[in-house]
């Protein structure tokens, strides 16, 4: 995910919030051993709209339209993660290029076991990217290797220091309330081409309720609490030592529930940000 010095456009393709970060984003209070029971992370289903900001420099691109559709699942044993992308990237010679992208993933509650697919579309007649595999390790954050059933063989070592998706978040928030200004470490969702990338984060304020860009009273609590401002570089790695420049670069909303309100993804002269249009609440599992 992420590729460094690819062309902006491609870029794009493979951005998504971790949660986000997708987040982005997309996306913990305590890293305690039960991570289910001890953060206060919502379920939920929220959709971005996607639109363009500044544009500098000789980029070929004139602007971008589309939506993010993404759920957030709490189950009784981990969360299950889900987005469908729809983007449209116009250029400067008056053409469109069409992309379609959609994730699922499931995440265990501890960080130890992963599973995740996605399928990328292209309507300029490219081949679908379609991608599958797992990943076990010993504790949340430990080294290990994923593999890939499609493409069938493939294998991407883990380095230690890696978290995935739900555990991304977590680890952020638990930096921030903690009192810390910057943070590192390695993140994998499965898309990456090369494997985790080190993101380098740097938190940079706290919001209170109601405050910041855009909010709507329909969304309530959920989407307008408290949380964060944060600034993330992504590195590619070689061996055991980051690139010099960031693959990408931004700047995040996050709320002390988990939800990425809003995202500003500088791709290099190319600004695309993610804003919150809708968001509701999924029911908790009933666990017995």
């Amino acid at each position: 995910m992420h590729p460094l010095r690819k062309p902006p456009v491609e870029t794009i393709m493979t951005v998504r919030m971790t949660p986000a970060l997708a987040a982005a984003g997309i996306t913990a209070i305590t890293m305690m051993s039960s991570p289910v029971a001890a953060d206060n992370l919502v379920s939920h289903k929220a959709v971005y709209h996607l639109l363009p900001g500044p544009i500098s420099g000789q980029v070929p691109y004139d602007g971008v339209e589309g939506l993010v559709t993404r759920s957030v699942e709490r189950t009784c044993d981990g969360w299950i993660v889900a987005e469908h992308m729809v983007m449209h990237i116009l250029t400067r010679v008056g053409g469109v290029i069409d992309r379609e992208i959609r994730f699922t993933s499931w995440e265990a509650a501890d960080g130890t076991r992963y599973r995740f697919a996605a399928t990328i579309k292209s309507k300029a007649g490219d081949e679908d990217t379609r991608l599958k595999g797992r990943l076990e390790v010993a504790r949340e954050g430990a080294g290990g290797e994923a593999v890939y059933a499609e493409p069938d063989g493939k294998k991407v070592t883990i380095p230690e220091d890696t978290y995935l998706p739900v555990g991304q978040v977590r680890k952020l928030l638990a930096a921030a309330r903690a009192g810390e200004k910057q943070v590192r470490f390695h993140v994998f969702d499965g898309t990456e081409d090369i494997g985790p990338q080190l993101m380098s984060s740097v938190i940079t304020g706290r919001f209170k309720a109601g405050e910041g860009k855009g909010l709507q009273t329909a969304w309530g609590p959920l989407g307008t609490g408290p949380g964060w401002r944060v600034s993330s570089a992504y590195f590619e790695t070689t061996g055991t030592q980051p690139q010099s420049t960031p693959s990408f670069q931004f700047t995040m909303e996050l709320l002390d529930n988990g939800v990425p309100r809003r995202m500003e993804m500088d791709l290099g002269g190319f600004v695309v940000i993610q804003a919150l249009k809708e968001i509701h609440p999924l029911p908790e599992p009933n666990c017995g």
